[in-house]
């Protein structure tokens, strides 16, 4: 067998395993959430109720955001004595605002496993959901402006409020720090 077909197959057994792994994640999760008993005696409605589609998506999701971890470049190394700010996109760039907050926590955890004692201010989980546009980005300007450097992830410059970020660091002269990673 030839170096390429072993390869392909050892990611198809990888990426079975995570599917596995995550599905009963999910189950664990439903158990929590349901007791141990009869999943069907708790009231919910229609358009709530599980099917093995949303179980897969889930899963899905989950693999992706494993496989981005695993495969992607390593975070630079970062100065202790600097506070930075992590640019994420929150409603655009293509993703739900779950979805970018679940990559922004995975982004944060492979920053500070590389980079332990680092302080990072994270707009994302500080600044609360549905509120206005032009409030939001005042809030993260004004965090911002409290940094010593700018964290943008790739594909940053798909987000209109992260592009907003950028800006105002090359305005305000913020020391920027782009990685080839999310």
């Amino acid at each position: 067998m030839d170096t390429l077909t072993l390869l392909i197959v050892l990611m198809a057994v990888v990426t079975l395993l995570w599917i596995v792994a995550s599905y009963a994640e999910i189950q664990k999760l439903k158990i929590t959430v349901y007791g141990d008993g009869n999943k069907n005696d708790v009231l919910r409605t229609e358009a709530e109720a599980p099917t093995i589609f949303s179980g897969l998506g889930e899963a899905f999701i989950n693999i992706s955001h494993a496989i981005e971890v695993t495969f992607a470049g390593r975070i630079p190394k970062l100065e202790e004595d600097k506070i930075y700010y992590l640019c994420h996109p929150c409603t655009t760039g293509g993703k739900s605002v779950q979805e970018n907050k679940a990559r922004e926590e995975f982004l944060y955890q492979r920053i500070i496993d590389q980079n332990p004692g680092i302080r990072i201010i994270r707009p994302l989980q500080i600044i609360p959901e549905g509120m206005p546009h032009e409030e939001a980005m005042r809030r993260c300007f004004n965090m911002l402006d409290a940094a010593h450097a700018i964290i943008l992830p790739m594909g940053w410059n798909r987000s209109n409020g992260c592009t907003q970020e950028h800006n105002r660091a090359e305005e305000k002269d913020i020391e920027k720090v782009y990685l080839k990673t999310n």
